[in-house]
C-alpha cells in the first residue's frame, strides 16, 4: 500500500473513532423503522466512513464518497446494504449540504 494511502485510511480511522458519537447522532435519525442495534455493523461502519468524508476530507467530491462506500456495502455487506447505504448517505448529504454545513474545495467548478 502507498504511503499516501496508507495516511488516508489512519486519518480516516481516528476521525470515526474520534467523531464516532457526532457521526452516529447524525445517522441514527435518518435510521426510520430501523433499531441501531440490528443494523449489520458493516453497515454502520460504512456510513460512519461516509459522513466522515462528507465532513473532514474536504477534497473528496461526495458522489465519489457516496459511490464507493456503495460499492464497499455491495461487495462485503449484505445484498440490501447498498442500497440502504446509498439511501442513508443521500439523506445526510443533502441535510449537510442545506445547512451549509458541507465544506468541500479543490473540485468546485470555476
Amino acid at each position: 500500500m502507498s504511503k499516501d494511502k496508507w495516511e488516508f485510511a489512519r486519518s480516516l480511522l481516528s476521525t470515526i473513532l474520534e467523531k464516532k458519537e457526532y457521526l452516529d447522532n447524525l445517522i441514527v435519525p435518518k435510521l426510520k423503522n430501523w433499531d441501531a442495534e440490528r443494523i449489520a455493523a458493516l453497515d454502520m461502519i460504512i456510513m460512519r466512513m461516509g459522513v466522515a468524508e462528507f465532513l473532514y476530507f474536504e477534497t473528496i467530491p461526495p458522489k465519489v464518497t457516496i459511490n464507493e462506500y456503495i460499492d464497499i456495502a455491495k461487495e462485503y455487506s449484505t445484498q440490501q446494504s447498498g442500497q440502504f447505504v446509498n439511501g442513508i448517505l443521500d439523506n445526510i448529504h443533502k441535510e449537510l449540504v442545506q445547512q451549509g454545513k458541507l465544506h468541500k474545495t479543490d473540485f468546485k467548478k470555476a
